[in-house]
């Protein structure tokens, strides 16, 4: 407690040196380590509904998990018209003869299942292969390790029936190999997004111009920077809709060792430049999501050197002078010295900030 207060004491008095590093430099520097991947957020995905829910899962090399998941999913019932899209992203493993396996003993008549098999490019190329085509007036994505509880797809679409609902997102739990579970609560009648693509139902039309940008990680930015920010209706219900499993391995929990951490700088870099072709807006929204997201990508890099770092931090700053030209000041109390710190250039007393955050 005591090494806390002097690090926040430390930040406001003794670090007012300004960081030295051209912007130039430091987007040198990132592309060097990282180069910035050429993706968008931005396409157009051909509509034509059949379906009344299309669930998207992408399977790379998920053989000890892939069987569980469509299990799961193939053994819902309803009285809802559901395609189920599986995008086989070159799976070295046995997930393709399990998907093969499991689709020949299909005997849900409500159930219809397209198979998709491509070379590997990445989760965001498989969901993107499912999403050139949406057949279904909502749209789910389930990642191929985790599963759906029994009764989701009819309490989600139950849910929707009534109401003109872009986004509909509910509970969820987290569980590991050894079944302990954890449930995430979400407040009914939520009216902002969560950032994960899975544990919601997206109306057609909010996807038919959305892509998740291929060659980035954390390509679910867009979720909650650019989706949440358009003028949608949504709505979230109490029901645990969605089993989320805690993967080690997984790109979260071994980022910072990877120079393609960087990729968080970047994906919010590219939400920025592709506001317009959303028509969202840089306003006060935009600006809080921008400085809390600040706090996140420092964290996913903190492990790399002090070099990338400053150079990330450098870029951020530009990112707020660019578009929000110092107008914006945050509303959250806890988040005006990081704002500070930002807008003036103090690398140091964010290096010390964002420990303490």
């Amino acid at each position: 407690m005591i090494k806390k207060i002097l690090k926040m004491l430390l930040a406001k008095v003794y670090c007012p040196i300004k960081s030295n590093m051209s912007i130039e430099e430091a987007r040198v520097i990132l592309n060097n380590e990282s180069p910035k991947p050429n993706g968008s957020c931005y396409t157009m995905n051909k509509i034509n509904i059949k379906y009344d829910l299309q669930i998207i899962i992408p399977v790379y090399n998920s053989e000890k998990y892939i069987k569980e998941c469509l299990e799961s999913v193939l053994s819902q019932t309803s009285e809802y018209k559901i395609l189920v899209t599986i995008v086989n992203d070159g799976s070295t493993d046995s997930s393709g003869e399990i998907i093969l396996d499991m689709i020949s003993k299909i005997k849900n008549d409500k159930i219809c299942v397209k198979l998709i098999n491509q070379e590997n490019m990445g989760c965001s190329r498989a969901r993107n292969a499912a999403l050139q085509n949406i057949e279904g007036k909502y749209v789910m994505f389930v990642d191929s390790d985790d599963i759906l509880p029994e009764n989701t797809i009819t309490k989600m679409l139950d849910a929707v029936q009534n109401n003109d609902v872009d986004i509909l997102q509910g509970n969820w739990y987290t569980f590991q190999a050894e079944g302990k579970e954890k449930i995430n609560t979400l407040m009914e009648k939520q009216t902002y997004i969560s950032g994960y693509p899975w544990g919601k139902l997206y109306k057609y039309s909010v996807l038919a111009h959305f892509q998740f940008p291929e060659g980035y990680w954390f390509e679910d930015t867009p979720i909650s920077f650019i989706l949440a920010a358009m003028p949608l209706k949504i709505v979230t219900i109490s029901d645990i809709i969605y089993g989320y499993r805690l993967n080690p391995q997984g790109i979260t929990a071994t980022a910072s060792l990877n120079k393609k951490s960087i990729d968080s700088y970047w994906v919010t870099e590219l939400c920025l430049q592709e506001f317009p072709k959303f028509k969202v807006t840089y306003d006060q929204r935009a600006y809080e999501y921008l400085l809390k997201q600040t706090l996140m990508n420092a964290g996913r890099i903190n492990k790399q050197t002090k070099e990338i770092r400053e150079a990330e931090f450098v870029l951020t700053s530009q990112l707020i002078e660019r578009y929000f030209y110092n107008e914006f000041y945050t509303e959250n109390k806890k988040m005006r010295d990081v704002e500070n710190a930002l807008k003036k250039k103090r690398f140091v007393q964010f290096e010390l900030l964002k420990l303490n955050k």
